[in-house]
């Protein structure tokens, strides 16, 4: 398992972990004739309650323990684990694997010697649900029969739990009858169909879904009804209503087709959509709407603490190796702030023979450096972090090694505790004047984001949406308020913008421009890639300026929208130019530092033009000028010079 920590978080949440479950070709769907008549079913797969790499066990064992989010535990009529193993050994060894339900064990597989694959069904039913989870713990272990003293290494095992392992909840739809229970079951998919009188609120609502409903991975779509198999549920469907009402937002839950629908209606339904998937959507059941939240993540100046972070801080007993991981996104910092350090404090027991543990901090894969943690109290460790180091998704992982002790091969090795200590916290500092990156302005649009659509595009809204989702999704943070605006003109103060529009919204000329004619993108070897049609095709999302304040254009393209993925997914990161189509982001290049591409306008002729489509001659005769220039000089000191001599 490669972030085991961001599995248990990502369980904490409704179903909803961004972008790392699979769709289409690899989507788990359930037979019709497996659902009992009057329920419906809902599925999924480890990688949507945060485990993308499954879980993995070795040196004969391992425990672990899933969570499976079941907020209403009336709803749950029976349900299966069904998990895949792969596992293999290079000797004869014992080895099982026990799974235990809520506590209690429920089986016991053998694992055969070699390799192999086996599927183990663990049945499930409402009786397991405990403060809206069921818990089931895995527990690997294996040993040597005829032998004591051999080194565990030495049987080359492993336990692989495929992320494909899936969950199958046969679910009560009458039970389904609140906005809450909606939000704690629904799949990760979700289906939105916008209809109403207010085309700005509309714009919001769908801006706001984009952002909350992983858009970027393909997660969110508009329109009617979608394909579903008979009593699976395998989208969230709502139905929103824009309307003029006093009410700025409110849900009730329908049943249409045996299958939840949320009915959002209001005249400012994106707060309601906002409720939905946070915190507070127990409340959406009482008639109120939470449109502010007191006291967000704390935020100081000059740190960030880690438990405002989604991290897994909980001690743990290290054997050899275990691994602290705290992930977090350029927009959980503050607009204008920039990570220099990582402020850390430890706590490491000691073993019997009084030896610690050592700490090695990697963020993105780099390592920072490491300590020895010798002294069995809280240490305290700083790191500095270098520049350029931070992307729009960034990982920081606190590696705790130490020394096995197994006691001469009669006792199994002893694990001792180790803790991230409370008042652990990312260094802030101010940022380096901002480069020209798609994943800094997502940290500027955290606070809020002005959006436009261009009146012209807005009359062929449906054909807008799908360009403008999956931009919105992986740019725009869930938290941001999303600020509708009627044109450009109507942009206010120093709000950062999103501009959907065929013109540029912005004061200077960007890299590519549509009102100079005939355009063609080529390499830095003058091979053309795109022109003419090719080129129309395609969106392009660039950033632009207005006076001093940044801001992100999209210009839709005529061809294929957007078809997303969670494997595919559309992730603006590094650079401030993005060519865009049917398979996502098909190029993003830094026009401020070593851009890909060359843009050139064929029927326009400026001198930067001619300077660059001429440049060899205009370099070779500047070098034939400046030898000349330099023969003519040294011809008259050498004529200079002769004179002085004949006198």
């Amino acid at each position: 398992m490669k972030y085991p920590a961001i599995g248990l978080l990502a369980a904490l949440l409704p179903f909803q972990v961004h972008g790392q479950t699979t769709t289409g070709e690899g989507a788990v769907s359930v037979p019709a004739e497996q659902v009992q008549e009057g329920l419906i079913a809902r599925t999924f797969n480890l990688a949507e309650l945060g485990f993308q790499n499954g879980l993995s066990f070795r040196q004969l064992s391992g425990n672990a323990t899933i969570y499976i989010p079941l907020p209403n535990p009336d709803a749950l009529s029976s349900g299966s684990l069904q998990l895949e193993l792969e596992h293999a050994a290079t000797t004869e060894v014992d080895r099982y694997l026990q799974v235990s339900v809520a506590g209690r064990p429920v089986t016991s597989q053998a694992l055969p010697d070699g390799a192999g694959r086996l599927s183990v069904p663990v049945p499930l039913s409402p009786e397991d649900v405990s403060g809206g989870f069921i818990a089931v713990g895995l527990s690997y272990s294996g040993a040597f029969s005829d032998r004591v003293c051999v080194d565990e290494r030495a049987s080359g095992d492993f336990l692989e739990i495929t992320a494909a392992s899936s969950v199958t909840l046969q679910l009560d739809p009458s039970e389904i009858d609140t906005s809450a229970a909606f939000a704690g079951l629904r799949p990760a998919d979700t289906r939105l169909a916008i209809g109403g009188n207010d085309s700005l609120a509309a714009l919001a609502a769908a801006t706001r879904a984009a952002a909350l409903f992983d858009a970027e991975a393909g997660r969110l779509t508009f329109g009617g009804d979608g394909v579903s198999t008979s009593g699976a549920w395998s989208e969230g469907v709502i139905e929103l209503d824009v309307s003029t009402s006093g009410v700025a937002s409110e849900m009730a839950v329908d049943n249409e087709a045996g299958l939840p629908v949320l009915n959002l209606r209001g005249s400012d339904p994106q707060v309601g959509l906002w409720q939905l998937v946070s915190e507070w959507s127990p409340l959406s059941n009482e008639g109120a709407t939470v449109v502010d939240v007191a006291g967000g993540p704390a935020r100081f100046d000059d740190r960030l603490p880690l438990s405002a972070l989604e991290g897994d801080l909980t001690p743990r007993p290290v054997v050899s190796t275990e691994d602290f991981f705290v992930p977090f996104q350029s927009s959980d910092l503050p607009a204008g702030k920039g990570v220099s350090g990582v402020n850390l404090h430890v706590a490491a027991a000691l073993d019997p023979e009084g030896r610690g543990a050592t700490a090695s901090v990697f963020l993105n894969d780099t390592l920072l450096g490491n300590r020895p943690l010798d002294s069995g109290r809280p240490e305290q460790l700083t790191f500095s972090v270098p520049s350029g180091l931070l992307g729009r998704d960034n990982l920081l992982r606190v590696s705790i090694q130490r020394q096995p002790s197994g006691g001469e091969c009669r006792f199994k090795p002893q694990g001792y505790p180790a803790q991230i200590l409370p008042g652990s916290a990312l260094l802030l500092s101010d940022a380096a004047p901002q480069g020209q990156d798609f994943f800094t302005l997502r940290q500027e649009f955290a606070d809020g984001v002005q959006v436009v659509l261009d009146p012209a595009l807005s009359l062929d809204f449906a054909q807008t949406l799908p360009w403008l989702a999956g931009v919105a999704g992986s740019v725009i943070p869930d938290r941001a308020s999303i600020l509708p605006r009627a044109s450009v003109e109507a942009l206010e103060g120093d709000e950062p913008f999103f501009v959907i529009s065929d013109q540029n919204p912005g004061d200077a000329e960007p890299l590519i421009t549509f009102d100079q004619g005939r355009i063609e993108v080529r390499d830095r070897q003058d091979n053309l890639i795109y022109s003419g049609e090719d080129l129309s095709r395609l969106g392009v999302v660039q950033i632009v300026t207005r006076g001093d304040t940044r801001g992100l254009w999209l210009r839709p393209g005529n061809g294929p929208a957007p078809e997303l993925t969670p494997e595919r997914p559309m992730m603006l990161d590094r650079g401030d130019l993005a060519l865009i189509g049917q398979e996502g982001v098909i190029l993003a290049t830094a026009t401020d530092r070593s851009p890909l591409v060359d843009v050139v306008y064929p029927d326009r002729t400026s001198l930067a033009q001619m300077l660059a489509k001429y440049r060899p001659w205009i370099v070779g005769a500047i070098w034939v000028l400046v030898t000349l220039l330099v023969l003519i000089v040294f011809q008259r000191v050498y004529r200079a010079r002769r004179g002085k001599d004949e006198t």
